[in-house]
């Protein structure tokens, strides 16, 4: 490791620090590195140093998850193959993440998580909803995961959302079943996923300023941390379960806060 990789893996473990993360803390990882494009570090080496800083911090028996989703799959007849399928739109280091390999991922075509170190071994055993009880997203709760966003502002990329939104069973979405075709153990079959999705035929419209109201809660609140790196690199960071009880809180005052209006056209109304 030469002087300029030395003194970026040095700050980033003390920003992460700064951010509140700390030894046996699992964390799930996503956003976008861009703003580290000016270093002259090899993109890959980028990528190693900012995983080991992050495990630097919460130690190497922990466990660090990040996103590898292949929405472009759905509606198509693209098979999903868990070892090659790359993410879509997911950002760098997330598909770095996915292509290590001792790296596990969720068996979802649409919505999969990947992780690695102690804990991604839950991965292999979750729900076939891509949200919902055994869901990922419902083991990240249960183990008191933190969040940690890279240059993008957490409202922009909180997926937790909406399984806050199917357990709490929202009127504006219901449960979709895709039969998609799949690889498994070298064959091409064809199985049952479920996702929550929203009523085309309604006037639904999310909010303009989406995930805000519950970002600027936990900001008031002291719960949501930011930093910045000298690059211009952005980090926030906030437990899940501090998130999941606030954004109860607004769904228990208006159940259709996550829009920017109550629909006129329910399809979902008798």
């Amino acid at each position: 490791m030469n002087e300029i990789e030395k003194k970026l893996q040095n700050e980033l473990v003390q920003l992460l620090k700064n951010l509140g993360l700390s030894h046996g803390d699992k964390v799930f990882v996503t956003g976008n590195i861009a703003s580290l494009g000016r270093l002259r570090i090899l993109k890959t080496r980028k990528m190693e140093i900012l995983l080991n800083s992050i495990f630097e911090v919460i130690g190497k028996n922990s466990t660090i998850f990040s996103p590898s989703a292949s929405m472009n799959l759905c509606n198509t007849s693209i098979p999903f193959d868990i070892k090659n399928t790359p993410s879509d739109k997911m950002g760098a280091f997330a598909e770095y993440i996915r292509k290590l390999s001792d790296s596990v991922r969720s068996n979802h075509p649409f919505w999969s998580v990947s992780g690695i170190g102690k804990d991604a071994n839950i991965l292999k055993n979750v729900s076939k909803h891509a949200f919902g009880v055994e869901s990922p997203w419902s083991h990240f709760l249960d183990m008191d995961v933190k969040q940690l966003n890279l240059g993008l502002h957490p409202s922009k990329a909180v997926t937790l959302i909406h399984h806050i939104e199917t357990i709490y069973g929202v009127p504006y979405r219901y449960t979709k079943e895709f039969n998609h075709p799949i690889l498994k153990n070298g064959k091409i079959i064809k199985d049952y996923f479920y996702q929550s999705v929203m009523y085309l035929d309604s006037d639904i419209k999310k909010r303009v300023l989406l995930n805000e109201h519950y970002f600027e809660s936990l900001k008031e609140k002291k719960l949501l941390h930011e930093n910045t790196h000298e690059t211009g690199l952005k980090l926030w960071c906030f437990k899940m379960k501090d998130f999941y009880k606030e954004a109860i809180r607004f769904f228990n005052e208006d159940i259709y806060n996550y829009l920017e209006y109550e629909p006129k056209i329910k399809p979902y109304k008798k």
